[in-house]
């Protein structure tokens, strides 16, 4: 009799340690699910559609442009600029007879705004871009220094590192007379008119690294913006640098900064 009646106690016990695992398990996973759940689930700002500043704007460029170019005007509208109020006008808009200009729709525009226009409000961004390598350091390394104005080489002078040397006159690079005007247009302009004096003598093209009409920050100070230009094999600080501890700790936390 003992033993008959042992038997179901141990069954019984056997089914309660199974179904008490069970239930565990299925409480871990649920704990497991809703963990993952909250830390993929987008928060309120994320899901917060990024605002247009442009959306009611009945500005006559905006009113045309919408029609004409509207990724332009879509991409501005989502910038900063656009969400200080500044305009369309307040950047190309120019007088007659500014150097570069071309008329349009009954006013004189520039098509490109140069480092002058950007001046109004940026004064000590263009003052640092100005006393850089990037300036007209830059263009006469490979186009010398034949087409500057006097203001210009005065300019060029005072940049620290420039390569200026009052004794000598800088000519252009030694590839442009190795390799001609086509592969010099093709392989060195493209980065180095960077620096390159617009009409209006003012010197830099800004949109080489600020991405037209968005102006975000976040582009520019991204170490892509500089692979552009900074590129082996003749200058390789983009290999170099994804080599570099800084390299390898942009490259697994950088989409976080």
């Amino acid at each position: 009799m003992p033993e008959n009646q042992s038997a179901p106690s141990l069954r019984a016990a056997r089914i309660l340690i199974i179904g008490l695992s069970a239930v565990i398990v299925v409480l871990a996973l649920a704990l497991v699910t809703i963990t993952i759940g909250r830390s993929s689930t987008p928060s309120a700002d994320d899901l917060a559609a990024p605002v247009n500043a442009l959306t009611d704007s009945d500005d006559d460029c905006v009113t045309c442009h919408r029609l004409q170019t509207p990724g332009i005007v879509e991409q501005y509208g989502l910038s900063t600029m656009a969400a200080a109020g500044v305009s369309c006008q307040d950047c190309h808009v120019v007088d007659e007879g500014y150097p570069g200009s071309v008329p349009h729709e009954g006013l004189y525009v520039l098509n490109q705004p140069t480092t002058a226009i950007c001046q109004t409000c940026h004064v000590q961004e263009v003052a640092q871009f100005n006393q850089s390598r990037h300036g007209l350091p830059a263009y006469v390394a490979y186009a010398g220094e034949e087409t500057l104005t006097a203001a210009q080489m005065e300019l060029y002078a005072s940049i620290p590192e420039s390569g200026n040397d009052p004794e000598a006159t800088r000519a252009r690079n030694a590839l442009h007379e190795l390799e001609g005007e086509a592969i010099t247009r093709f392989a060195c302009e493209g980065c180095h008119d960077i620096g390159k004096p617009a009409a209006d003598g003012s010197v830099g093209q800004c949109t080489d690294c600020h991405l037209r009409h968005e102006f975000s920050l976040e582009q520019v100070r991204k170490p892509e913006t500089c692979n552009y230009c900074h590129i082996g094999p003749d200058h390789p600080q983009w290999e170099i640098y994804q080599e570099s501890p800084h390299g390898i700790a942009y490259a697994t936390g950088g989409d976080e900064w």
